[in-house]
């Protein structure tokens, strides 16, 4: 059945008035899409597996749409704001009026219309009016041609995304085709396959996606294409196999290959509709998702469930007031953290398991500070099948990854950090897990020197146990230095998560051994490392050291780098200088207590600081540094810090993104801070800052609610003023899980000036209690 737009909005509308504070309708899913925000436009489940959606210009939009470039036609599967070489861009389908030409397919657009679960376009060239919405493994389309002339449909099965210039890395980082194959099997059915390697994560191993199209529609002739886009009418199979060996492959990247089929349907009036069931399995298997997932071709009810699953995705959290502005940004960021990893469930092709599979993890150094902890308080059971998958992975790995994207690891952009997601989770007490199982599997993880770091686990062990560090010399498995300044930094961090869960399962010998290890950031902070800046000298920061002990010379607080080098990633010496969470305490002592501390925080955010020279809001490790003055009893700085950061990097817009969302990542970050509190991953702890709405209510997964009020919040009312919680003064600028999850109310009075509330004790940090396991 066909329902008319304004019945629809209607739907939408009540759905969203009676059930829900915010809902599908506050959230734009342009939102982020230009300027390097790299956000997935098109309709998709939460966590679905299947975004179609469209691919213009060429072809190297990180998932798949460009603000300039015509249409190439809408492919399957996408990632959401990554960076670095694209992923996906599988299975294109392309309307066209007239007989099929494959090389001539490519047309303007105009009058683009996205929501939620929804993406419309028409193709100016020729009046096509597309329209798409998803089931989880099940895209659906309905195409509207003019009434006169015949209409086809391709179907490109050698389309892919890709990065058609030199890597400054060791390898680059475009996908290839591998091979292809494509069977016209009916009137009404295109099946068939592609492999690909490469892309971001240096796949080696083939990717293989199965697809499964049915249209509504017979069609009147049909026919292939293979490389060079000849069409061969009546031709019912084509197929391409790559002409080179993994280690032959070209840099620059191989050649596009086009290989595909069509469909040709009769002149009329009705649209046509086509589903395609993707599948990572097999063709049964698509054609299976095809037909089980979607009745029939039922485009708007599929649309109406899409959004309804939306919906409930987005109901935990309520908010009331803010701008509407602000409200758009909050649903929206909401929006983008359930967009990745993908849940793909029954779609392993590598091993059977009970257990939930899930891929696309890009990466979990982007995603663990914010992302997840921002799920456990909306989705639970989410976050045990997300952790229950990654320990499946790991029993195959052997190794923890980082990265993963189309069914293989890699890569790994800073130290262990799925170990940061379990201990979170355990020590939020989050059920479904064999605790002994994991830690088993973290302390292999820590210990056991991975054969292929980049892909998993760590690297370099040798020099962390014996040195404390990773040299620059031994850094990198191939010779030479990869990361060693920021991979030491978050080795630490990782090793105190480790500890965290060891002293709670009573491995107290192994507690005291990872204790010991996350003091090792110690070993690179180099005293006499000075940093001239306009507000006088700053001296004190971590720095690269050699294997025998010298430091690396010349030092430079500009430093900055990514892969294969000796250096930070993706910041300089000044933020992994404050990248201590574990023992913030000892930090505070070492750059020569509070005072010199805060000095060293107010011009970290100095504003018109170019580049990524101190604080840079699109990069992660800098997630917690706002928070950091409440450690120092200056929760007025942090309040100060954040209003300032937020309207400064976030707006609406196709550019209201600071850089890469990085798979929710900047979302989770702006969804935290305008609630008010943000956490520090892998312990049990919130940190209070300042709320952009009047109040928010999280609805938790034992049935309580936890509310914060924001009495005259405004954005000049940005400090807190007092705190009372359910009623009764509240003394501290952080508080616990556990207070969290007993549900209640905490009550901020704001006003306009900093004024100095009695914090109490700081948050916790390692060295409360030299020698001992802190706890709040």
């Amino acid at each position: 059945m066909q329902i008319s737009f304004t019945c629809f909005a209607a739907f939408l509308l009540l759905t969203s008035s009676l059930l829900f504070a915010q809902t599908a309708l506050d959230v734009d899913p342009m939102l982020g899409a230009d300027k390097g925000g790299n956000v997935f436009v098109g309709p998709t489940l939460p966590f679905g597996m299947a975004k179609p959606g469209p691919d213009y210009g060429d072809n190297e939009g990180n998932a798949g749409w460009k603000a300039t470039g015509d249409l190439n036609g809408f492919s399957q599967l996408h990632v959401s704001g990554t960076g670095g070489g694209p992923k996906y861009g599988n299975i294109l389908i392309q309307p066209q009026v007239g007989k099929a030409d494959p090389a001539h397919s490519a047309s303007p657009r105009k009058g683009e219309h996205v929501e939620v679960g929804y993406y419309a376009v028409t193709l100016a060239d020729s009046g096509i009016h597309a329209e798409v919405t998803t089931a989880r493994r099940t895209p659906i389309y309905r195409f509207t041609y003019p009434q006169s002339g015949e209409r086809t449909l391709l179907v490109d099965v050698g389309h892919l995304l890709m990065r058609r210039h030199d890597s400054p890395h060791r390898y680059h980082e475009s996908q290839v085709v591998y091979s292809t194959e494509v069977h016209v099997i009916s009137p009404t059915e295109i099946a068939g396959m592609q492999a690909s390697v490469m892309g971001w994560n240096i796949q080696t191993t083939p990717m293989r996606v199965y697809f499964y199209l049915l249209t509504d529609t017979p069609a009147t002739s049909s026919g292939t294409w293979e490389d060079g886009k000849t069409v061969r009418a009546g031709s019912r199979t084509a197929a391409y196999k790559m002409p080179f060996t993994m280690a032959t492959l070209p840099n620059p990247p191989a050649p596009i290959v086009s290989t595909g089929a069509y469909l040709t349907f009769a002149p009329g009036q009705k649209p046509v509709m086509a589903k395609v069931g993707i599948s990572f399995v097999s063709i049964e298997q698509a054609k299976k998702n095809a037909l089980d997932e979607i009745s029939g071709f039922d485009f708007d009810d599929t649309r109406y469930a899409a959004v309804g699953a939306w919906n409930k995705a987005l109901s935990p959290v309520n908010i009331k007031g803010g701008t509407k502005s602000e409200r758009q940004q909050f649903a929206t960021g909401l929006y983008h953290s359930m967009l990745m990893p993908v849940d793909r469930t029954g779609e392993n092709p590598l091993w059977s398991s009970s257990a939930p599979y899930y891929d696309d993890f890009y990466c979990i150094w982007d995603t663990f500070r914010s992302s997840t902890p921002l799920l456990t308080l909306l989705d639970q059971k989410r976050v045990v099948s997300i952790l229950q998958s990654l320990l499946d992975i790991q029993d195959h790995d052997h190794f923890f990854l980082d990265g993963r994207s189309g069914n293989f690891s890699g890569r790994t952009q800073g130290g262990s950090d799925a170990e940061m997601m379990f201990t979170d989770a355990f020590l939020k007490h989050l059920p479904g897990l064999d605790w002994e199982r994991v830690y088993g599997a973290m302390v292999h993880d820590a210990d056991v020197n991975s054969p292929e770091p980049v892909r998993f686990g760590r690297g370099d062990m040798a020099d962390w146990k014996q040195l404390g560090y990773l040299s620059i010399e031994h850094s990198d498995p191939a010779g030479g230095p990869d990361r060693p300044g920021s991979r030491s930094m978050e080795y630490a961090a990782n090793d105190y998560a480790v500890a965290l869960m060891a002293h709670g399962l009573h491995h107290d010998a192994d507690a005291q051994k990872f204790l010991t290890r996350a003091q090792n950031w110690k070993k690179l902070w180099d005293p006499d490392a000075v940093d001239h800046t306009e507000g006088g000298d700053v001296r004190g920061f971590i720095w690269i050291r050699h294997a025998d002990g010298k430091w690396k010379e010349n030092f430079d607080p500009h430093l900055v780098g990514t892969w294969y080098q000796d250096n930070f990633y993706e910041a300089t010496t000044w933020t992994y200088s404050l990248y201590v969470p574990q023992d913030v305490r000892e930090l505070i002592k070492t750059t020569g207590g509070a005072s010199a501390f805060k000095h060293r925080l107010d011009l970290f955010f100095a504003p018109d600081i170019a580049g990524r020279y101190r604080y840079d809001v699109g990069n992660e490790p800098g997630f917690l540094s706002p928070y950091l003055y409440n450690w120092i009893g200056q929760q007025s700085s942090t309040a100060k810090r954040i209003r300032s950061i937020l309207p400064a990097s976030y707006h609406t817009g196709t550019g209201g993104l600071p850089g890469n969302d990085d798979s929710g990542a900047m979302g989770s970050f702006l969804v935290f801070n305008q609630l008010g509190f943000f956490p520090v991953a892998a312990q049990d702890v919130y940190l209070i800052g300042s709320p952009t709405f009047p109040q928010s209510t999280l609805h938790l997964a034992n049935g309580k609610t936890f509310s914060i009020l924001a009495e005259n919040t405004s954005t000049a009312n940005i400090y807190v003023e007092k705190v009372t919680w359910n009623g009764k003064p509240y003394d501290r600028s952080w508080f616990t899980h556990e207070q969290l999850m007993n549900g209640g109310e905490l009550h901020l009075t704001m006003t306009d000036h900093p004024v100095h509330w009695e914090t109490g004790a700081p948050p916790p940090s390692m060295s409360d209690k030299p020698g001992t396991i802190q706890t709040p």
